[in-house]
């Protein structure tokens, strides 16, 4: 992402989608300490093509030594050289003009910022809390025991160990862009599982709109296996469609002997690979929908060939109807 570089001092600032200059504390992105820079100096953005410099200072804005017209937009460009103020005072450099980036600043804690590509953890891959991820419209969602939530920016994410604050990547034009994008229907999605004898092994096909993307086998692929065959044995109770497949986590956690926390893991990891693996992907519903204490498998166009009895799998109906009928 686009990054300015402080010649005199070594800092770096990676550049917010809006990021204001100045010595104002409260309201300036980047902080500068020379006297004579205004409370609100200048401002840079990103315009969906191109950085754009704007002065609304008293002692102006100075692109490669050359003042800039107060209240003017001026692009810069990578290697531009930027004086706040005054020539003498330090320079400042774009060392990199990238689009910006989504992420998350720290506002508590000792963590450092976190640039969000397509999905991400918090704190961590081997503790996850909290889940972010991208929609089908390009919406961050995130996703903790709280709940489900659309991120804008400036909203808070938090852990037991740090609080970040969201920074949406999106100018005005993106936000038009994006909105015209349409989602991809589940009914074009079917999910296929090989399912070996002992269950061991449990391979993944995902076919969207006749092209077939082959998974491969990973151990988390068991669970979605576990979560499939509730969705399919709710469909053959005739639940509603809303209410089919969810599974209380400690159930499910029970089923797998697995901690919560692992199975979060699993989650994480098999939204990763999708993520790799479809380039559609973030057009795609995500596969895995959470609730209060619940979770379940998203689609309904699920074919499951081999593994336990069909005995057995109606096992997971037969409790389901048990549940409701209580």
């Amino acid at each position: 992402m686009a990054t300015l570089l402080n010649l005199s001092t070594g800092e770096n600032v990676n550049l917010l989608t809006q990021h204001l200059f100045g010595r104002h504390p409260g309201a300036s992105s980047t902080v500068l300490k020379d006297p004579n820079v205004s409370r609100m100096h200048a401002s840079i953005y990103w315009d969906g093509e191109c950085w754009l410099l704007q002065d609304s200072s008293t002692n102006g804005t100075f692109i490669n030594g050359v003042r800039v017209q107060g209240e003017t937009r001026n692009q810069i460009k990578e290697n531009d050289n930027i004086h706040f103020a005054n020539l003498s005072g330090e320079t400042w450099q774009l060392i990199d003009a990238q689009a910006p980036k989504s992420m998350l600043v720290p506002k508590s804690g000792t963590s450092e910022s976190i640039l969000l590509n397509d999905i991400a953890v918090l704190p961590n891959e081997e503790s996850p809390e909290v889940t972010l991820f991208k929609s089908p419209a390009g919406q961050w969602i995130c996703e903790s025991e709280s709940g489900v939530s659309t991120l804008v920016s400036g909203d808070l994410v938090g852990t037991q160990s740090c609080v970040w604050r969201f920074i949406e990547a999106k100018s005005v034009a993106q936000t038009i862009q994006i909105e015209t994008i349409s989602e991809t229907d589940s009914s074009d999605i079917q999910m296929h599982f090989e399912v070996s004898q002992n269950e061991e092994h449990v391979a993944l096909n995902v076919l969207l709109k006749g092209k077939k993307y082959d998974l491969g086998e990973r151990n988390h692929h068991y669970l979605l296996l576990l979560l499939a065959r509730k969705r399919i044995a709710d469909s053959k109770a005739n639940f509603e469609k809303a209410e089919q497949g969810w599974i209380e986590k400690e159930h499910l956690g029970q089923m797998l002997g697995q901690s919560e926390t692992h199975i979060n893991i699993q989650v994480y990891r098999f939204r990763k690979q999708i993520i790799k693996a479809l380039p559609q992907s973030l057009l795609l519903p995500q596969v895995i929908e959470r609730r209060s204490g619940e979770i379940r498998f998203v689609y309904d166009n699920i074919q499951i060939n081999g593994g336990m009895s069909s005995s057995e799998n109606t096992h997971l109906a037969q409790q389901s109807v048990s549940k409701i009928a209580l």
